[in-house]
């Protein structure tokens, strides 16, 4: 909104904008929603000691987080297919229209009515009117010189774009007739055409320079930077933290009556933004070359999985943590 206000971005595109921007960045709120859903909802039930008559009847923290555990895997595909594949199309979705804001603030200059040079010279351009957002152009008229010869194009209607893979600026125009002067100045060869693109000042406009986060993620894999490299490590991340966080989320929850609902939110809080900081922090590492590639982001996950293990030892003792294991290890063995 403030890049409209300066006049730097036309108004219509910023809701286009924001609706990119959101999906890029639900792969960082997605899991942080979840997290914070389990860690809410549990501590109302401990707050009403709902969790101690599920607990009488049964049902305790471990069924409890054998169910969230599958609602987080759930969460962590879908957060894994924003962060592998539509984050990174939303983001490019962000540069191509910045590009075509561009492309109409460099051709700004063209008012309804009057003629404009085109290609340094060599051509006439005229609109005599404009739609009211100012996006399609009626009754077009362009005279281009290609040596000796002359082509003129007549259009009912037209409007400029961008080729969002080289950058160059066209005039497409629609509904319209174009006259080829023949050689020998022996006439002029009528064409009728639905749609026609006419490039202009193709070295004014280029296309807007990428960031890592814009490329697919087939292109990433076959970049071999560090920047690359980081990136993908982070992609990975998100549905891992998604799962961790979410299983983390059940035991901080845990109140007494007292303490109310929000008693642990402030500690849960706390645990996220410093686990996403060392993440994005671990990224800045990885691309700089600081921290090796076969290391990446695995040693916070597992830092965090072993701070999930010491708060299930907390609440419900190593020795009936050991016996579960000991007993799995029994079954799997018969």
């Amino acid at each position: 909104m403030s890049d409209a206000a300066a006049g730097e971005l036309p108004t219509y595109l910023i809701f286009q904008l924001l609706g990119y921007f959101t999906l890029s960045y639900l792969v960082l709120i997605a899991p942080f929603a979840l997290y914070l859903a389990v860690v809410l909802s549990l501590g109302r039930l401990y707050k009403d000691n709902e969790i101690t008559a599920a607990e009488a009847c049964g049902i305790g923290i471990p069924r409890i987080m054998k169910s969230v555990f599958y609602l987080s895997l759930f969460m962590a595909v879908c957060v894994g297919v924003l962060s592998v594949w539509i984050a990174p199309w939303a983001e490019e979705q962000q540069y191509s229209l910045r590009d075509q804001a561009k492309m109409e603030s460099e051709f700004g200059f063209i008012a309804a009515g009057r003629f404009h040079e085109i290609r340094r010279g060599q051509g006439v351009f005229y609109v005599e009117s404009f739609s009211d957002d100012n996006r399609i152009m009626r009754n077009v008229f362009v005279q281009l010189q290609t040596g000796d010869k002359v082509d003129i194009f007549s259009a009912n209607r037209g409007y400029l774009d961008v080729d969002k893979k080289t950058g160059a600026s066209f005039i497409v125009l629609q509904d319209g007739y174009r006259y080829e002067e023949l050689e020998n100045n022996q006439g002029y060869r009528l064409h009728e055409y639905k749609s026609s693109g006419i490039r202009i000042e193709p070295e004014s406009i280029a296309k807007g320079k990428r960031k890592v986060i814009a490329t697919s993620t087939k292109d990433l894999m076959e970049i071999d930077t560090l920047e690359a490299k980081a990136e993908l490590h982070w992609r990975i991340a998100m549905p891992i933290s998604c799962i961790l966080l979410t299983l983390i989320g059940v035991l901080i929850s845990r109140t007494n009556p007292r303490q109310g609902r929000f008693g642990k939110l402030f500690i849960g809080l706390l645990v996220y933004i410093l686990y996403i900081y060392i993440l994005m922090l671990t990224k800045n590492w990885l691309k700089h070359g600081d921290i090796p590639m076969f290391v990446g982001m695995w040693w916070i996950h597992f830092l965090m999985l072993i701070y999930l293990f010491v708060l299930a030892g907390r609440q419900f003792g190593w020795q009936w943590m050991v016996a579960k294991i000991t007993r799995k290890e029994m079954e799997a063995s018969t």
